[in-house]
């Protein structure tokens, strides 16, 4: 392995000793001028990029909200700048999207039972 000099830390590839170092102990950092994202690391910041960025977005003319597709945008305005609701015709419940009002009345009405993939 590769031991740090400044700490306890040990890795497996010289390369990653290197960016550790930097990141950990030498304060260095990326940052790209589109935005003000820092990261510790180079492959953080092309993540970053990628998913932010490089993306076609879909931003809301009426607050922060970007959607990365415009069914998405639509959904949104709906429920939270046009007060879109959809109520449960055999009980009290209200969504705001059509696929939760799916899912509540699957499980509380028709006793759909849906399983957890994180579960046993």
């Amino acid at each position: 392995g590769y031991p740090c000099d400044h700490c306890n830390c040990i890795d497996t590839k010289a390369g990653n000793l290197k960016a550790h170092e930097e990141s950990k102990h030498e304060g260095v950092q990326y940052q790209w001028d589109k935005c003000d994202y820092i990261a510790r690391h180079s492959g953080n910041l092309r993540t970053h990029k990628k998913i932010k960025h490089e993306v076609e977005q879909y931003p809301c003319d009426q607050c922060d909200y970007n959607a990365t597709r415009s069914s998405d945008l639509k959904k949104h305005k709906d429920s939270k700048h046009k007060g879109v609701r959809y109520p449960c015709d055999q009980c009290d419940y209200v969504a705001t999207q059509v696929s939760s009002l799916k899912i509540h009345k699957d499980c509380k009405h028709n006793g759909v039972r849906y399983t957890c993939n994180q579960c046993d």
